[in-house]
């Protein structure tokens, strides 16, 4: 399962021990293992020298966050002040995808001016059908539509990634809100959480659903179809041209 790197990131050796004469650099496209009965994560990264294995006990710095993002303006009819951190989880979520897809890292800031140039900056968020549809054309990815859990799944398999829709429930929001879905590790999904914050799942509701591993969360396929519910689509699937 492969996660883009949105910073620098200090990795350690198998033993646990820090290993300062290597990093994760921000645009590395990564590779994600399973964590190991250690408690370890093994990220192989690209280097001048070839791929490389370093571990991390937390997956920090694989997240767009629009918390961030106060200073970028997301502006709406009848949302004029509003922001990405108001309004932009679809933003990120979309600049998240990408990153794992392609390997391509995309200025928020770029990714909001696409958003509201091609009429996909809607009252109330954004329009994840006209935002892909215009993805499709300027990065060269494929984008389809589903509300199959099944599909999402094998979809997953086959090396793409997805941006959920879910419903605000209570289990990822309490609104309407766009997550990037990167893969799948034993058996649950892993999400980018556009909207974490410190705390967010720490109720013992959402502790029981949801683990958390510094930016990344991890929960049931399950558990997020039924937070989708009453979406339509659930899922925007996408995968590489060719």
């Amino acid at each position: 399962m492969r996660v883009m790197a949105f910073r620098r990131i200090s990795v350690l050796q198998a033993t646990g021990a820090a290993d300062p004469k290597s990093y994760i650099d921000a645009g590395d496209l990564c590779e994600l293992g399973p964590r190991t009965l250690s408690g370890l994560w093994p990220v192989t990264y690209p280097t001048s020298r070839g791929p490389k294995t370093r571990w991390l006990r937390e997956l920090r710095g694989f997240l767009v966050n629009q918390n961030d993002y106060a200073s970028i303006p997301y502006p709406a009819p009848g949302y004029e002040q509003a922001t990405v951190k108001s309004g932009g989880c679809g933003v990120c979520a979309a600049v998240n995808a990408l990153g794992a897809l392609i390997g391509v890292r995309v200025p928020v800031a770029t990714m909001a001016q696409f958003s509201r140039a091609w009429g996909a900056r809607v009252p109330g968020g954004t329009d994840m059908r006209r935002l892909t549809e215009k993805l499709e054309i300027a990065y060269r990815v494929i984008c389809r539509q589903t509300s199959s859990a099944a599909e999402l799944r094998a979809h997953l398999a086959s090396g793409g990634v997805a941006i959920c829709n879910t419903a605000g429930r209570g289990l990822f929001s309490t609104g309407g809100h766009y997550m990037a879905i990167l893969g799948e590790l034993d058996g649950r999904l892993c999400i980018a959480d556009s909207g974490l914050y410190a705390g967010k799942y720490s109720s013992a509701a959402r502790r029981k659903k949801v683990s958390v591993s510094g930016d990344l969360i991890f929960a049931s396929v399950s558990d997020l179809d039924t937070d989708c519910v009453g979406r339509s689509p659930r899922y925007y699937l996408l995968s590489k041209q060719g």
